[in-house]
Parts: C-alpha cells; sequence; structure tokens
C-alpha cells in the first residue's frame, strides 16, 4: 500500500484546495535488496546475487562516467548539458555549465506504478509549534513571565507573518480577554525563535498564543493559532 495523507494545497488560491502528500515510505538497501531477490528463488546464493547488484551498480556508474546512456526495462538514464553557451566557439566552463544525468522510469517501472493501491491515512500536524519560553530577566524556562523585559520563545514556523488582523503575539489569562504584543515590541521575528518585550501583564497565570499565515514556501490561505499548554506566572508587585 503507498500511504498519503490530504495537505491544504498553498499553491493555489482556491479555498479548499488539497494535495497528497505521501508518507511512510519503506526504503531498501542493497542488501535488503539482495534478501528480496533471494526469496524469489532465483537459484544464486546471496552472496552471488550482492555481487551481482555490486557489479549492476559499478557498471552502470562506469558507463555515465563514459558519458554513455543506459536504457534498460527499469530506468532509462542519459547525459545532458545545463547552461547557456555564447557563441559557436565557446568552451564548456564548469562555473557556468552542468552535466546533469536525466531518470526516467523504463517498462517495468511504468508497469509497476500501475499496479499501487493506494491508502489515505490521518494528516500529521506540522504547523506553528513552542517547545519552550524563557523568561530573559529571570532565566527560567517555562516558567515565569517579567513584564516589560524580554521573552524567548523557541519551536518551529513560529514566525508571525501574514495580512490577517488576528496574526500576532498574545499572552492569554486564565480568564479575560488576550493581550496582544505591540508589533513594534518583537524584536526578533523567525521561523524558530521570536522575542519580544512582555507588555505589562497583571499578577496570574498566562498562556503564550501565536497566530500567523506563516509556512515554509507560500503564506497560508488563512491564520492558524497554536497556544503553549504551560502557564506562566507573572508575580503581584
Amino acid at each position: 500500500m503507498l500511504e498519503y495523507t490530504l495537505e491544504e494545497n498553498l499553491l493555489t488560491d482556491e479555498a479548499g484546495d488539497y494535495r497528497g502528500q505521501v508518507v511512510n515510505v519503506t526504503s531498501y538497501t542493497g542488501g535488503e535488496l539482495a534478501d528480496r531477490i533471494m526469496k524469489i528463488g532465483a537459484g544464486l546464493t546471496r552472496s552471488d546475487v550482492a555481487s551481482v547488484l555490486e557489479a549492476a551498480k559499478q557498471v552502470i556508474a562506469d558507463i555515465i562516467a563514459e558519458g554513455g546512456a543506459v536504457h534498460f526495462e527499469l530506468f532509462n538514464a542519459y547525459p545532458s548539458i545545463q547552461g547557456v553557451f555564447n557563441g559557436p566557439d565557446e568552451a564548456f566552463d564548469p562555473a557556468k555549465h552542468k552535466v546533469r544525468i536525466n531518470l526516467h522510469p523504463g517498462a517495468a517501472l511504468r508497469s509497476a506504478v500501475s499496479q499501487i493501491k493506494l491508502k489515505r491515512v490521518a494528516a500529521v500536524l506540522t504547523g506553528t509549534v513552542i517547545t519552550s519560553v524563557v523568561d530573559v530577566k529571570s532565566g527560567t524556562v517555562n516558567n515565569k513571565l517579567t513584564p516589560g523585559r524580554d521573552i524567548k520563545i523557541a519551536g518551529a514556523k513560529l514566525k508571525i507573518a501574514g495580512d490577517d488582523p488576528s496574526a500576532g503575539l498574545y499572552f492569554v489569562p486564565a480568564a479575560g480577554d488576550p493581550v496582544k504584543v505591540d508589533p513594534t515590541d518583537i524584536v526578533v521575528n523567525n521561523p524558530a525563535e521570536v522575542i519580544a518585550v512582555i507588555p505589562a501583564l497583571t499578577a496570574g497565570a498566562w498562556r503564550v498564543r501565536i497566530t500567523t499565515q506563516y509556512s515554509s514556501g507560500k503564506a497560508l490561505k488563512s491564520p492558524h493559532t497554536f497556544t503553549f499548554d504551560k502557564d506562566l506566572t507573572v508575580g503581584s508587585a
């Protein structure tokens, strides 16, 4: 089974567009290929099979190194040159031109693709994640907050971005309205780290929340929110 998840397609402007993302693919080493060949009863010892695979690898690499092409049922491999030559007499320049290898499936692989069975599985969340919060004044981790001093937030996909008015850094009380940090008080705004000045919070327990339209590529169509799951305490005056 080829397992896949459905993820929001960030490359289109249409809401509700998703793309299939292949997951949990099993990879095989040369030794594991030899084991699979042994299971089909090829009439060879495992040592023979491993030797043949190694020899095939070396021969194919040698042919490519000689500028040749390989065409057989598994794949087709052939070289080409990438880059612009300024005139018919210009020599190959490694700084401007590259030799690349083109790989395309052969008949056997094309037939195998048509036989793949698919299974959709649940997607793993890969959005904004806060892993730790440091109160710079006290040096404590996931513990205190000192209003007027810096907070250092570590995690993944933290960068606050997007034109949605909800995007921003918030401090959320146990009861009452969240306090949004003034954008000018965010001094570092990176995917792995956000540093900001803690606003004038009242004494009590607070949680950090980030709302952003940031992704690794194109901006998200709508903002997503992550709230850190640990209480951070502002002490009484």
